[in-house]
């Protein structure tokens, strides 16, 4: 394992690589880190190289100071470490950030996987306020943390944990600060329909109905994509039934390398 902090526009990324081969980049949820992919790391750096990192803002990464994309730190992220493309994997927030990437940037993904993914611009009814800044963060957190987003992944006691620790780990920065991330002008869900690589969509079978609303739409978009639910599982699918995920990602990536 290789570990280390990269200099990106304004900024700096922590980051992991695992094993060696054909590189997967994997983009974690909002409020976790990289340790949200810990299954994976574990099941594809057997013959692939692994990189997860934390987004700008969550876990060993600096906070925003200035005007910054998501998008633009990936392309930092894989220029840095001398990749030419690789398959990308985003889950949630991660996943419209993965998104992004691929309409910034279409030359350098080969595959995209896209798990309980938001997207840019596609409305949401959802409330996400957890008020920190009126109970403050402390009980902010455990407001996160009983969320409806997370209802079916708390019946899994060991992924609650994890998350939990993740959790208890966030700053709480984008709760309690305007956050200056720049986003697609047009949006990505105006361009979707431009992504020309094959997609993988996969959704929990109990997320919240916005995740499956945002994966059918997506599905309908991109014409190389195909989707499916995963048995048993909400939001944090890739931890819930890592077997399953890890399967279904291999069966793209092999396709496609």
């Amino acid at each position: 394992m290789k570990e280390g902090i990269i200099p990106v526009d304004n900024g700096e990324l922590y980051y992991q690589l695992h094993g060696s081969g054909t590189p997967i980049v994997f983009l974690h949820g909002f409020s976790l880190d990289h340790r949200m992919w810990n299954e994976q790391v574990k099941h594809f750096s057997n013959n692939y190289q692994t990189i997860t990192y934390d987004l700008r803002g969550f876990g060993q990464s600096s906070l925003p100071n200035k005007p910054y994309s998501h998008f633009d730190d990936v392309h930092s992220l894989l220029t840095q470490l001398n990749i030419e493309e690789a398959h990308i994997v985003g889950l949630s927030m991660g996943g419209e950030a993965a998104i992004d990437f691929a309409l910034a940037y279409p030359n350098k993904l080969v595959t995209l996987t896209l798990i309980d993914s938001s997207l840019g611009g596609f409305p949401c009814p959802v409330d996400w306020n957890v008020h920190a800044k009126e109970v403050g963060l402390e009980q902010a957190k455990q407001n996160w943390l009983n969320h409806e987003v997370f209802q079916q992944t708390r019946k899994n006691k060991d992924v609650t944990e994890r998350i939990q620790e993740m959790i208890n780990n966030y700053s709480g920065w984008k709760w309690l600060n305007d956050d200056p991330r720049l986003k697609l002008t047009p949006s990505a869900m105006e361009r979707v329909h431009e992504i020309n690589v094959p997609t993988l969509i996969l959704v929990g079978e109990k997320d919240l109905p916005y995740f499956h609303d945002t994966a059918k739409y997506i599905h309908q978009q991109i014409e190389k994509s195909v989707s499916k639910f995963i048995p048993q599982t909400g939001h944090m699918a890739n931890m819930e039934n890592p077997t399953f995920v890890n399967t279904s990602i291999e069966n793209l990536i092999t396709g496609h390398t």
